[in-house]
Parts: C-alpha cells; structure tokens; sequence
C-alpha cells in the first residue's frame, strides 16, 4: 500500500511500501471519486505535463513523490490520500513522504531544493500561498519565487504541482487568499505549470454543500481525494 510520513526539516526523506501489482485504471475509472468530493472537470484542465510520473507509472516503477505544506491524509492507518491513490492507480508503488511547511514560499524552495538534490523525488506537490498571503508578502516577489523553483525542479528532471491556497467559508480574513491564488494561477496559465485549484474546488464544493446543508466537516476529506483524482487523470490519460 501507499505510505504517507510526516518529516519534519531536519529528517531525510523516506520510503513508502510497495503495491502489489502493476495494471492501471482507465480514466474513465476515475469518475469513481466519492460523489460529495466532485468538482467539474474544468478544475482539472491544469493538470497537465507530469512526463516523468507518467513514463514510471506506465512501465512499472516506482514513483518517489515529496509532499510540501500541511498534513495530507492525516495519521489514519489508512488515510485518505492513500486510498484514493491505490483506487485511481492500483499496483503502482508510490513512495510518499511529507514535510510541513513553516515559512514562506522563499523558505519553502530553499527546503525543496535540499530535498530534490539529496533524495530526487520524481513528483514535488507543493502546497503555497497561506503563509504569504498571511505576512502580506510583495505578491511580485512571490511570483518570482514560485518561478524560480519551477524551472529549478524542471531542470533536475523532476515533475511539480502547484497547490493553490484553500478557500476557507466564514472566516474574515479568508479573501486574503485572492491575489496569491491569482498569481499561482497565473504562473501555471504561463509557465505552463500543472496546478490543483484547491480554492477554486472547495469553493465549489462548499457552495454545493450549502445548497444540500451538509455539514462543512463532511468536506474535509475532499483536497486529498482531489490530489488524487488530478494525479490519476494525468497519468492515465
């Protein structure tokens, strides 16, 4: 099975288990996604370019990914990242490990660039904008940051994912989050970066949730399921 662990900036970057098996899910498997985490496909256009993911997944190997940003998952003995991954990609050996962010974007590409040149993993997930957007950082600056790190990962032959900040109802500081999202956007729409739009997805999904008054709790679980339904979609297309 698929292994999630939580390291923290001084710990080396880990191993998962191995799955069993090698054949893929089409991707019409993947419409399977648990009904109340659907979001249109369009939330899924930016997901794109994953070569080097694809080509492993495809021929049977491993595929090292490294997590950047909050707890994906949770500490579950099966948590939900995990089986939405073994759903969408049964068989496929995903090796998953995490660290938590606790600075800024800046911060965060000094840590990924400790991490891509020691232990090489395949898929960087990174998820960035809440720290900035909180310390009001030079949306210009962040830009630049976020640019920096994409062609740095690119040139080391690794894939990235942006993950844009989360839409957060009811809250007063939550329209913070706009610029920072509109410039990741903007950085994926140009540069050609995969993007999960986090914001725009549970944005979405709350405004359904109110529609049918289900509880905001029940739509938690929904960004790992998503991360796992972009990351299907794109290597088995």
């Amino acid at each position: 099975m698929v292994s999630i662990r939580d390291l923290g900036f001084g710990c080396a970057f880990a191993a998962g288990l191995t799955l069993l098996g090698s054949a893929l899910v089409p991707a019409a498997a993947s419409a399977a996604a648990v009904d109340r985490c659907r979001v249109p496909d369009a939330y899924f256009a930016a997901i794109k370019n994953l070569d080097r993911t694809e080509r492993l997944v495809r021929s049977g190997k491993s595929v090292r990914v490294f997590i950047m940003g909050p707890m994906v998952g949770g500490n579950s003995p099966k948590p939900v990242f995990e089986a939405a991954l073994e759903h969408r990609l049964p068989g496929v050996d995903f090796q998953i490990t995490q660290s938590v962010s606790t600075g800024l974007a800046e911060d965060d590409f000094d840590w990924l660039r400790n991490v891509v040149a020691r232990a090489t993993p395949d898929l960087v997930i990174w998820q960035v904008g809440v720290r900035d957007a909180v310390a009001a950082s030079d949306r210009d600056d962040f830009q630049d940051v976020l640019d920096r790190a994409a062609n740095w990962i690119d040139a080391r032959g690794a894939d990235l994912i942006l993950v844009d900040p989360p839409f957060v109802p009811h809250v007063q500081h939550e329209r913070i989050y706009v610029p920072y999202v509109g410039e990741i956007g903007e950085l994926s729409r140009t540069e050609n970066v995969p993007l999960i739009r986090r914001y725009a997805a549970m944005q979405h999904l709350n405004l359904a949730a109110e529609k049918a008054r289900t509880p905001a709790v029940a739509l938690q679980p929904c960004m790992p399921e998503i991360m796992a339904e972009a990351i299907g979609r794109a290597v088995a297309k």
